[in-house]
């Protein structure tokens, strides 16, 4: 009997986030759209500080990958009013709310897109509990899938190099991307327009841990294409 208990032990904790999990999908409630507009608020204030000491006051650009309800790009903005942006946002409540936030800039450009490095027809899956976690890597999602609940929306795809070139873009400030745990594949799909870019434009971009990143070695092997590129190998450790 006592060996029959010790094998049960291992399952609990299972069970009990299975039932946790199971919950949450039937009776739980993601936040509002004011709601999750009010974190971000505060979420983004260190990223546009960290941003706004590249791009200049006088004729700068930038790129925001991963525009979400346009937030980090409405306070870029306030302060670079003249500023040039491209915004890219594939999920289509996101999209509408950052057009609706910024469609009056002078200057702005809207995409209802995701980039990486392929064109065409794909999948995010978005959070519940978190409109921010949005993920296209299907892998991530599939390491997560027990204890997250995702919804499913299509969306289309582009490579930035041809959008670049179809729109003669030719050099910007400022590159900001955040696609939870997809932004190797999109600096992948900018390596052209970096390439021909100069001076090269200063880079943010998320990045995801060993433990974390299904394709961590494809992750770094993009960190050294930007090192051969001219950019900074800086010490990220700790």
């Amino acid at each position: 009997d006592r060996d029959r208990m010790q094998d049960r032990q291992p399952l609990i904790p299972h069970v009990i986030a299975r039932l946790k999990f199971l919950r949450y999908k039937v009776f739980g409630r993601g936040p509002t759209r004011e709601e999750w507009e009010k974190r971000l608020q505060r979420i983004v204030v260190p990223t546009v500080a960290e941003s706004l000491r590249w791009i200049p006051k006088e004729g700068g650009s930038f790129i925001d990958v991963g525009a979400n309800c346009g937030i980090y790009a409405e306070n870029v903005l306030r302060q670079r009013p003249g500023a040039r942006a491209w915004l890219f946002e594939p999920v289509r409540e996101h999209y509408e709310s950052c057009v609706a936030r910024v469609r009056h800039a002078s200057g702005v450009v809207l995409e209802h897109l995701a980039l990486g490095e392929a064109s065409g027809p794909t999948m995010i899956w978005k959070l519940k509990h978190n409109p921010g976690g949005n993920i296209i890597d299907e892998e991530i999602v599939a390491r997560r899938r027990s204890f997250m609940h995702f919804r499913p929306e299509k969306i289309r795809l582009a490579v930035f190099d041809d959008y670049a070139r179809e729109h003669a873009i030719r050099n910007v400030d400022f590159i900001k991307t955040d696609t939870d745990g997809y932004d190797s594949r999109v600096l992948n799909g900018m390596m052209g327009f970096l390439e021909s870019c100069n001076p090269k434009p200063v880079i943010l971009a998320e990045l995801l841990n060993e433990a974390t990143h299904p394709d961590f070695p494809g992750q770094l092997k993009v960190l050294e294409s930007l090192y051969r590129l001219g950019y900074g190998r800086v010490d990220l450790t700790g």
